[in-house]
Formats: C-alpha cells, structure tokens, sequence
C-alpha cells in the first residue's frame, strides 16, 4: 500500500509590529503611570531580624510511658520563620522571637506528652497530652 501525501499547511507567522517613533504626526504619552510599587523580595527579606525586645524561646517536650515526635513552627505575621522536630525527649529552641510570634506545634505520642514554654504564652503551659495526635498553638506575649 502506498502511503497518501498530505500537502502540509503553513504555519501562519505573527508579523512584527513596528514601534511608533516620537514625530510631529505620532507622539507618545509620556503621562503613563505604571503600579509597579511592589517591594523588592531578597535573599534576607523574611530573615528573623534581631531587635532589642527579641528573646530565645526554648520548648520542652517530655516523652514518658512510650514515644513520641512533635514539629514546632515559628511563625511571624503569618510568615514562617523557623521549623524545628524533635523524636524524642527535650528541648526544640528558638531565636529572636518576638511578642505576637506563634508558635504551632504538631505531633504523635504514643504514652502520654507534656509541652512547657519558658516565656509567657496565650494558652499558658504546661500542656498535657495524652496518647494520640498533639496539635496546638501558642501566642507569645
């Protein structure tokens, strides 16, 4: 069997329009505003800058009567600022945290999980868990 030719169609190509030139018959506006206003986003923009009210937050988690793991994030205006995990009993640390920072925390035990926070916190703590999934948040005041 012989293969049929099939007459290929051109692809139309997109013609360059020409730029109109400053002259006594073709002006540009010069009046044009642009809302190009947006901030510059670089490398240390969402950095945890340091300022003199800002302090170290330490978390304690104590583990007992099985295992567990927890994720504590940082957050500043909605921002993420730091994430920290820890599998077993101890401390998860934070810098530079300032008062209206959150704090999330996120995890599993599988005895019993108790969360303290070394600064003043909306809801306050120690916080008692017991086996099962650890979900909470935290306002530092």
């Amino acid at each position: 069997m012989a293969k049929s030719a099939k007459k290929a169609i051109p692809k139309h190509k997109p013609q360059a329009q020409p730029t109109p030139q400053p002259g006594p018959d073709n002006t540009i506006d010069t009046n044009i505003t642009t809302m190009n206003n947006m901030p510059t986003l670089t490398a240390t923009s969402l950095v945890a800058e340091s300022a003199p009210h800002s302090q170290q937050v330490s978390i304690t988690f104590t583990f007992t009567g099985g295992i567990g793991q927890a994720t504590s994030l940082l957050f500043r205006k909605g921002v993420l600022i730091n994430m920290q995990s820890i599998s077993s009993s101890g401390n998860i640390r934070f810098s530079e945290v300032q008062s209206g920072d959150s704090i999330s925390v996120n995890g599993v035990c599988t005895g019993s999980a108790l969360i303290v926070i070394d600064t003043p916190t909306i809801p306050t703590t120690p916080e008692q868990f017991t086996a099962g999934i650890i979900i909470t948040g935290y306002l530092i005041q």
